[in-house]
């Protein structure tokens, strides 16, 4: 069964991606990209999405992500863009080198341990019977010899340098590969100067590293780190365990996890871990976007509304809320609706507003039931009902929203209520 990996990305941003496939391919393994059919992206052994600038407006690049996400494929997804990218390319392209060389060094494996585990069944067999035959000859102790079986080295590249030369090895090997520590090595290498003060305290933190911090390092899939991450988040309650955290959803979020990469900029919008920085944050949720998750499709759409961490787009917006949408996501209906009624980035459709509105009601939105009550107290898209608006403002007032319980204690004093 022939192997290779499919390479989807925006045909206008070729330029960005052209040498990293080229790199790729240079490794070894087979890769196929540009205009592929569905049967090329299914049979493929990993789809890996490049998101450049011009990935949100390519129909070509979202139609293989939106197969690869019905299809639950096995897909990466790196975020290319721009001056960005020029300061994260390299450590990206080595992680990005040693996951398929790894992929590939296991499948391989298996299939040499499948031969390997049938050739030494046969020999034993033959070994058996040659082995009783001259003891019965001779008789002379049989001496039973247990093979042993061996266990891949593990090896833990803290540099790119050290995943290189691990990665240059034809000896099956486990790989273990920190992006972080990559980056911080390619920082140090800018700056040799090294005061000997912050050599001291780097001594002091690893001497007082508590034995959950060693356990974090230890683990390899990115399932784990996503896991060990949100444990520490609910659980922690120190600034230490903030720092913890980051760091184990920030190498899963590097590995293609789509949750992880949410709550990565959770992390960042929030300050948890890291300084807080909403374009960071934007960065890392438009990514869990485009990896189909819907809260995060929902959230990014709200900051391309408002320009938070991004460029102010209004009909990017409106793009991010109709996929949100799509998924049942309340808040993003209830915001889509809100543009619809007021015609931001869209036509203005008072009537297609009135019916996100009440999905997003039905679904217990406060927000948009105090909207739907406006509708029907005012008449806006439907007929005056007051009752019904009554009723709409009190549900939402029960759901927290301060809006709906102002409006109903200005109509409790002006009689309008019972």
């Amino acid at each position: 069964m022939e192997r290779y990996i499919y390479i989807n990305y925006a045909y206008e941003d070729y330029e960005y991606v052209q040498k990293i496939i080229e790199d790729i391919e240079k490794t070894g393994v087979k890769v196929y990209h540009g205009n592929g059919s569905e049967e090329r992206v299914a049979g493929s052994l990993c789809v890996l999405h490049f998101w450049t600038p011009a990935a949100h407006t390519s129909k070509s690049y979202r139609k293989i992500m939106n197969y690869t996400l019905k299809h639950e494929l096995d897909t990466m997804l790196f975020h290319l863009d721009g001056a960005q990218m020029a300061s994260e390319v390299d450590v990206q392209l080595d992680v990005l080198h040693a996951l398929f060389k790894y992929k590939y060094q296991m499948l391989s494996r298996k299939a040499a341990d499948a031969e390997t585990k049938a050739a030494v069944i046969k020999n034993e067999s033959n070994n058996t019977e040659t082995i009783t035959t001259a003891a019965k000859e001779e008789n002379t102790a049989v001496v039973e010899i247990k093979t042993v079986e061996s266990k891949p080295e593990v090896v833990e590249a803290k540099s790119v340098d050290e995943l290189k030369k691990a990665m240059a090895s034809s000896e099956p090997k486990v790989i273990k590969f920190n992006a972080d520590s990559a980056t911080e090595s390619k920082a140090a290498e800018k700056q040799p100067e090294i005061v000997n003060k912050k050599i001291a305290e780097e001594q002091s933190d690893q001497f007082q590293q508590s034995e959950p911090a060693k356990a974090i390092e230890e683990l390899t899939t990115r399932d784990d780190l996503f896991a060990e991450g949100m444990r520490i988040l609910e659980n922690g309650t120190t600034r230490e365990d903030g720092d913890k955290a980051f760091k184990c959803l920030r190498q899963a979020a590097s590995q293609g996890h789509t949750e992880a990469q949410y709550q990565l900029s959770v992390c960042y919008d929030r300050g948890i871990g890291v300084r807080r920085n909403i374009t960071e944050a934007a960065k890392w949720c438009q990514m869990a976007a485009f990896g189909g998750h819907a809260k995060a499709q929902s959230e990014i759409g709200y900051c391309y509304e408002y320009g938070q961490g991004v460029v102010r787009n209004i009909k990017e917006a409106v793009s991010w809320y109709e996929m949100a949408s799509a998924q049942g996501n309340i808040e993003a209906k209830n915001n889509l609706a809100f543009c619809y009624q007021k015609g931001r980035g869209v036509h203005k459709d008072v009537k297609e507003a009135i019916r996100l509105y009440g999905e997003a009601a039905a679904g217990g939105h406060a927000s948009a039931q105090y909207n739907l009550g406006y509708c029907y107290w005012y008449g806006e898209g439907v007929k005056t009902d007051k009752s019904r608006a009554i009723e709409l403002f009190k549900q939402s007032a029960d759901n927290g929203n301060a809006k709906a319980a102002q409006m109903l204690k200005i109509l409790s004093q002006h009689l309008f209520m019972k």
